[in-house]
């Protein structure tokens, strides 16, 4: 049986999350946008980085407490949890824009009024030729021949915008038997050269003639293409009916240039700029529509402002662009191909536009009690998703989980013959997650237990996970012991340097000298060396990975699982709510950049790239064995510029502590405790104790 990661997980498996958004939170996907509980794994959204990467998993629980919502100057709402970290950079003044923005992960709580949210401008492109039109049909028979793709020339994106604007199809003429589907527009009797404009498109691209009708008691214009595959195409396209346009995906990922024949087509139909006044507006009925024309021109440098105004008696509920500023409309205008002359200075944009980002200020936070279901996303790589108005964030505890669940997978073991530890902190509920036996056992205590399970079935695959304070802190003398023992389990350290289920206190690990966010002055400690205390020890098996490095992660957790003796993975495993100076942007070396090609240089590298040996064999000499060790030493030490992921070491020269039992107790593999017989068939006791009561009694 070849087994999926969706196996080892349980029924509860998505009723928690760190941090969790409102239902109906609309979330930048691929293809377009969605409430975030229609999101299914599988599906990709906007990231931080401004590019679109997989969902993993996605959460819910509910949620009986305060809720915050943060309002920004111009991209609207967003409502979170408390906890839930945004990527925001803090005001240096209160009454002036910063001059620099350092980007951090804070949490919802602790943003303040005029604090920046920082809006990722969308980066992918991904260059597409031409659109396949949907296969022709029987009852296109009548239909003028098509070709089988369209090209997405400057002239069809200006008519995808005419018709995203003001197209529809033409349903009516489909019921007749003698007509076909038909491709519609309508505009104003003024706008005839935009009439003009669709008809040369039309004639070039498709061969097609169209049909005008003016309509004089209704000062419109109707324009008429009379082919049902034309009209199914857009339709499957571009949506059908104003409420359910949208742009495909292959139009959003489209080089910012080739866009703007997009936006002058959409801005033609249902826009309006002012020839002296820097105010422009765009309308429509389509949520998804206007949150796509934000992204389109956030990429064209300009900052829209997104209103809603509510349903009323006759009229749905409608949402605009406007968009104000010189700035802004003299970049606008010359996209649309609108005059404007004599616009005034103004005041200076509220909004700040960078190469990666727009910095929109917080206008408005209120809370409100909540009682009901929030829901969250995992990402991969990125950890992040973006709403309407900001850039969400979520623990990489779910990187490690789901690494975890694979692994298995990928070993094709059984449930039934895996257990599962954990102890207090952060990591503390994965055993609820996985379909596996599993404990969630004491405060620094994991190991015993994952211990005693271990020696009692040592057919079990034993896996113990835990933080840096549960096994370093509280938990250090068993961590020692029970690498010395060299038993076969597998320990993972969740390794983010503080103490994340209680306010961020420095974990063991901290270094000392740093103080992140969460620390009244710098830490006074020096802080523990996983690796180092990892060897000394005696762990037989020592790795570090990186929690937003799934891939990876999962090839350590199999290799571990299948080493005979004790295993430890140091995770590096960024914590965006208390640690702001260890972030996935630090790991990532987004501070700083390669002169010549401007990109980051990861902090973060692979010893299986660099050729590194980890492995002390059988027979090896003891200056071999000397010098694996130094080696070891050396890449345990790097850190900073430089920092290894992958297998340091891995002995197999020690026999396992199972293998030293079954020595002195032949029949233990055979008869180990969890297999002996301890009661019968009705539940009574096949051991008499009470000699050994007897023994133990106090007189």
């Amino acid at each position: 049986m070849v087994r999926k990661a969706q196996d080892f997980k349980t029924p509860v498996h998505n009723n928690w999350c760190p941090g969790c958004v409102l239902p109906g939170s609309l979330i930048h996907t691929n293809p377009d946008v969605k409430p975030i509980e229609t999101i299914k794994a599988g599906d990709r959204v906007l990231g931080w980085d401004g590019r679109y990467h997989r969902v993993t998993e996605v959460f819910s629980h509910r949620h009986q407490g305060l809720m915050y919502r943060i309002r920004a100057k111009c991209l609207g709402e967003t409502v979170l949890t408390p906890e839930h970290p945004v990527l925001v950079a803090k005001r240096d003044h209160p009454k002036r824009h910063n001059k620099s923005f350092a980007l951090l992960w804070e949490r919802a709580d602790q943003i303040k009024k005029g604090d920046y949210l920082a809006y990722p401008i969308p980066a992918e492109v991904v260059p597409t030729a031409a659109l396949p039109l949907p296969e022709k049909k029987a009852q296109d028979r009548r239909s003028t021949p098509l070709p089988e793709s369209v090209p997405l020339s400057r002239e069809f994106l200006r008519l995808a915008g005419y018709y995203l604007a003001e197209g529809w199809i033409d349903h009516r003429s489909a019921e007749k038997d003698h007509l076909e589907a038909s491709l519609c527009f309508t505009f104003h009797r003024r706008e005839k050269a935009f009439v003009r404009d669709i008809e040369t498109i039309v004639s070039k691209l498709f061969g097609l003639r169209v049909s005008v009708v003016e309509r004089p008691t209704k000062n419109s214009i109707e324009l008429f293409v009379h082919s049902a595959r034309l009209a199914r195409a857009f339709k499957e396209w571009f949506g059908d009916g104003a409420a359910n346009k949208k742009i495909p995906h292959e139009l959003m990922l489209l080089p910012p240039e080739q866009q703007r024949e997009l936006l002058k087509g959409l801005w033609r139909g249902d826009g309006w700029v002012h020839p002296t006044q820097a105010r422009a507006c765009y309308k429509t009925i389509s949520k998804t529509l206007r949150e796509q024309l934000k992204l389109l021109l956030l990429r064209q440098g300009i900052v829209p402002s997104v209103y809603t105004t509510p349903a009323r008696p006759g009229h749905q509920e409608a949402y605009s662009i406007f968009i104000t500023g010189k700035r802004d409309i003299e970049r606008l205008a010359s996209i649309v191909g609108s005059k404007c002359s004599r616009l005034p200075a103004g005041k200076p944009p509220s909004t700040i536009i960078g190469q990666n980002f727009v910095m929109v200020p917080v206008a408005e936070i209120e809370t409100f009690e909540y009682d009901g279901l929030v829901w969250n996303l995992e990402v991969e790589e990125v950890h992040s998703y973006v709403s309407e108005c900001a850039t969400l964030h979520n623990c990489g505890d779910f990187g490690i989980l789901n690494a975890v669940q694979m692994a298995l997978a990928e070993l094709d073991l059984e449930p039934h013959r895996v257990a599962v530890f954990s102890g207090i902190g952060c990591s503390g509920k994965t055993p609820h997650y996985i379909n596996t036996y599993g404990i969630h056992t004491l405060h620094g205590r994991v190991l015993p237990y994952a211990t005693g399970a271990k020696l009692a079935n040592p057919d079990l695959t034993v896996i113990a996970v835990g933080g840096d304070g549960d096994g370093l802190g509280i938990g250090a003398g068993h961590f020692v012991n029970a690498g010395r023992r060299n038993v076969d389990i597998t320990y993972i350290l969740h390794n983010n340097g503080v103490y994340g289920l209680t306010k961020g206190q420095a974990s063991p690990t901290l270094k000392l000298g740093v103080q992140t966010k969460s620390l009244p002055q710098p830490n006074i400690n020096q802080g523990v060396n996983p690796l180092f205390l990892a060897l000394a020890a005696g762990y037989t098996f020592i790795a570090r990975s990186y929690a937003y490095d799934i891939k990876h992660l999962v090839s350590i957790i199999k290799q571990a699982i299948a080493h005979n003796g004790s295993a430890f993975i140091d995770v590096l495993q960024p914590c965006p709510t208390y640690n702001d100076i260890n972030t996935r942007e630090w790991y990532g070396g987004e501070d700083r950049k390669d002169p010549q090609t401007g990109r980051p240089i990861p902090r973060v590298y692979k010893l299986e790239e660099q050729g590194y040996d980890p492995v002390i064999a059988p027979g090896m000499s003891d200056a071999e064995i000397s010098e694996k060790l130094n080696t070891f030493i050396e890449k345990a030490l790097e850190w900073g510029d430089r920092i290894p992921i992958g297998v340091l070491l891995k002995n197999e020269t020690v026999p396992s502590y199972e293998e030293r039992i079954a020595q002195r107790i032949p029949f233990y593999r055979e008869t180990p405790p969890a297999k002996q017989t301890i009661a019968d068939s009705q539940g009574r006791p096949t051991i008499d104790l009470t000699k050994f009561f007897e023994e133990l009694k106090v007189t």
